[in-house]
């Protein structure tokens, strides 16, 4: 599938170069819509630009809450390529937008948000979206997307390579630098959105991982993409500190995909002996029940991004080695003579678990069965 397959009998639009936007945020999408110049590629008839527009949560006066956390959600239709390139324009910043004329136009967007994570679903005919050089320079942005096909397919290019997504698939792209999107056939696809500041990838680490495939099929993507979809699609029960620690929590587990994805044959033996010594401050003091991934940034003078960036290379976080560890001496205590005649919950609490449930939960999470019983059965 190449860009020339989406192209015949279609309408370029694009903003004129000369034109300065009504305003942009701080990461650089426009506030408000540039004005727009069509200009056609071949015989069309007028286009319709009546535009529909439904909100929800906070972006709307006379609705409740989102129950997501922050945001609300916003649902865009067009109806006619003009007015969708207005809306990508709004929302991206700098795009050219090229639409085929021959067949009925669709153009549905839904935005939300997640703490710092912004999520966009499109619902669109066949379209191809391309950021220039020039446009990546009028329309600076910080933002690193993850993109996602739930249906149909997709070409990306960036950095000199390209890429096919099929269902499922996803793909790193940086706003900062051109790239293009190619689908081929009506599509469905998710673009998640965080600052490129905000997920624990350098500055090569990005350019080393866009316009690579991350199949669904593989490892990783049988169980993250679903993740992904399910974390658009969640519509209520969230708090706002919720709302944070997922989306850190889903940016660093696809730090690790994509690290997974660059160096398929482990980490460089330069970040072994790092993960090794924190590993082991860890055991020595697994009986604190303050230690957390802070201690680690306390103790081995390093930012909490990079402290989490060393795990994230083998495949973990601080949190689940620490949880880890406390699961194993806490069922160690309890087999001990030492520990015979205290309790569970007073175990539990002296590995800083902060109750019985939590702590009955995660034992039985790794165990396959609760403490209590685990207890009886091997004393």
């Amino acid at each position: 599938m190449t860009a020339r397959d989406v192209s015949g009998g279609a309408w370029w639009l694009t903003a004129p170069r000369d034109t300065t936007a009504s305003g942009r945020d701080s990461g650089g999408r426009v506030s408000s819509p540039a004005r727009m110049m069509i200009r056609p590629s071949g015989e069309g008839s007028q286009m319709s630009s009546t535009r529909h527009t439904a909100l929800s949560g906070a972006n709307h006066p006379e609705a409740g809450a989102s129950g997501r956390g922050a945001g609300g959600t916003e649902s865009i239709e067009a109806q006619s390529p003009r007015e969708w390139a207005d809306v990508i324009r709004e929302v991206y910043g700098g795009l050219d937008v090229m639409a085929r004329t021959q067949q009925p136009f669709k153009g549905v967007l839904i935005r939300r948000s997640l703490d710092r994570l912004q999520t966009v679903e499109l619902r669109i005919s066949p379209q191809f979206y391309q950021r220039t050089a020039s446009l990546a320079k009028q329309h600076p942005s910080e933002d690193l997307f993850v993109t996602m096909i739930v249906e149909g397919q997709a070409l990306v290019v960036q950095d000199g390579r390209s890429c096919e997504l099929n269902a499922g698939d996803f793909v790193f792209v940086e706003g900062q630098r051109p790239y293009s999107v190619i689908l081929g056939k009506a599509s469905r696809l998710i673009d998640f959105a965080w600052s490129q500041h905000g997920v624990g990838l350098s500055w090569n680490e990005r350019r080393q991982v866009t316009a690579r495939t991350f199949s669904a099929k593989s490892p990783i993507g049988r169980w993250l993409s679903p993740a992904l979809l399910g974390l658009h699609e969640m519509e209520e029960g969230v708090s706002e500190f919720g709302a944070a620690r997922l989306a850190d929590g889903i940016a660093c587990l696809l730090v690790t995909a994509a690290l997974e994805l660059t160096s398929p044959n482990g980490p460089a033996d330069r970040w072994r002996q790092q993960y090794d010594e924190m590993v082991r401050f860890i055991k020595r003091n697994i009986d604190d029940p303050d230690l957390s991934a802070d201690s680690l940034v306390e103790n081995f003078f390093m930012s909490g991004r990079s402290v989490h960036r060393i795990f994230a290379k083998f495949g973990t976080t601080p949190a689940a080695i620490i949880r880890d560890m406390r699961l194993e001496e806490a069922r160690r205590m309890m087999l001990s003579r030492a520990y015979q005649t205290q309790s569970v919950s007073f175990i539990a609490s002296q590995l800083g678990f902060s109750s019985l449930q939590v702590f009955s939960r995660a034992f039985r999470a790794k165990y396959g069965v609760g403490p209590k019983r685990y207890r009886l059965e091997h004393q």
